[in-house]
């Protein structure tokens, strides 16, 4: 465990090796097997606000990359980013010491590697009700992922056959969304995906079901998960 500096001083990460778990608009390529009018109304069903890192960085004042990279020397971040044993990294800090900063800077620093895997992120903040629940970290979750892979969107569209538009607008749309993630998880073709949650303290409404959904999927896939 290593301490931050500035901002970080009291910042903490923890690695566990227990838990086995599971990474933008228009997505780059079309998915696969799918007309254009299909692919657009399905794809357009599960379009979120977007809030994405370069966003988070601009309202928090910039990143400074020299306030994180401390945490990338880090044995328990080198295991987890390195695809060892440890799938589950806490990050964990006091309020007010700029942890999502700090994983802001670890999502740019992913993102910049050489290697093929997806990054998702989801950002908690309590005060928004777009983004305060499980319910909106799952679909934040699953859109940044088939928005990179667009071909993943067939796990989507099995539901949205089913039950139409209003899918993530009915009142059973978190067994939609937990089924969808599940069945993403379990595809065959999924390449190496890191999945960051920021900020669960501020989930006001379904964490326990968020956890559960955790616990539950870590015996199907083997996929690092970071929460902070």
């Amino acid at each position: 465990m290593m301490r931050a500096r500035s901002t970080f001083s009291r910042s903490r990460v923890f690695g566990q090796g227990a838990v086995h778990v599971l990474s933008r608009a228009m997505p780059r390529s079309r998915a696969v097997g799918t007309d254009d009018k299909d692919f657009l109304d399905v794809y357009e069903s599960i379009q979120i606000l977007d809030f994405r890192v370069t966003r988070i960085e601009q309202t928090k004042g910039g990143l400074l990359v020299d306030s994180y990279r401390w945490v990338l020397d880090n044995t328990d971040f080198r295991r987890w980013r390195d695809d060892g044993p440890s799938r589950l990294l806490w990050i964990k800090g006091d309020p007010g010491n700029e942890t999502t900063m700090l994983l802001c800077g670890i999502i740019n620093e992913l993102k910049a590697a050489p290697n093929s895997s997806l990054l998702s992120s989801s950002f908690c903040q309590s005060t928004d009700a777009n983004i305060n629940n499980a319910t909106a970290i799952l679909h934040s979750l699953i859109y940044l992922l088939v928005d990179q892979k667009p071909s993943l969107i067939s796990h989507v569209q099995k539901k949205y056959d089913a039950m139409g538009n209003p899918l993530f607008r009915d009142v059973n749309v978190w067994v939609a969304l937990s089924e969808i993630f599940t069945d993403i998880l379990k595809y065959s073709s999924l390449p190496s995906t890191r999945l960051i949650v920021d900020a669960l303290d501020e989930c006001i409404e379904g964490l326990d079901k968020l956890l559960e959904l955790v616990v539950r999927t870590s015996s199907k896939v083997r996929l690092p998960l970071e929460i902070n």
